[in-house]
């Protein structure tokens, strides 16, 4: 299917607001197989990311329509995969599902993103993912708070109990 230079800018246009108002990523690949970015598509989908191949002038033009300068120049060159994220609280997880993917296909070379319109390298990538998620970070920290507590608690009790040995007559 042929893409009009209108279609182009548009797309161009649509995908610059996405980059201005949410966090990206970006990927070169080679030899990656239909099934197997259909499967990142599905794994990154419950943190609802989106991954796609973009024409790299349609990447180009849209970075510029976002006023965004990418570190790494070759950002679009080469085959070109974008993911966008359309919640950013979840950057840790969809970075942990990245780097394995890569891991797993050895053609998918990630050369960083935007969060929050800074640009993130892939070894930024890399600290974000052994980040664990909010999810996971609250669940800790819930741990930690619980345990606190019942070690003061452990503490209370112990005082009280020595205050009654003390207060009791002999």
């Amino acid at each position: 299917m042929r893409i009009t230079k209108t279609d182009k800018k548009d797309l161009a246009q649509k995908l610059g607001e996405e980059f201005a108002a949410k966090d990206a990523f970006f990927a070169t690949f080679n030899g990656m197989k239909f099934k197997d970015a259909n499967g990142l598509r599905d794994n990154l989908r419950p943190s609802k990311a989106k991954f796609q191949v973009v024409r790299n002038t349609i990447v180009e033009h849209a970075l510029k329509n976002a006023a965004l300068k990418p570190a790494d120049e070759t950002v679009a060159k080469g085959p070109t995969a974008v993911v966008t994220l359309e919640d950013a609280e979840e950057i840790t997880r969809v970075a942990k599902e990245l780097v394995k993917f890569s891991k797993d296909n050895p053609g998918v070379v990630w050369k960083g993103g935007f969060s929050s319109k800074n640009w993130l390298s892939p070894e930024d990538m890399l600290k974000l993912s052994k980040v664990g998620s909010k999810t996971e970070l609250l669940g800790q920290l819930a741990g930690v708070l619980y345990s606190n507590i019942a070690q003061i608690r452990y503490v209370l009790d112990a005082l009280k109990e020595q205050k009654e040995k003390v207060e009791q007559p002999k």
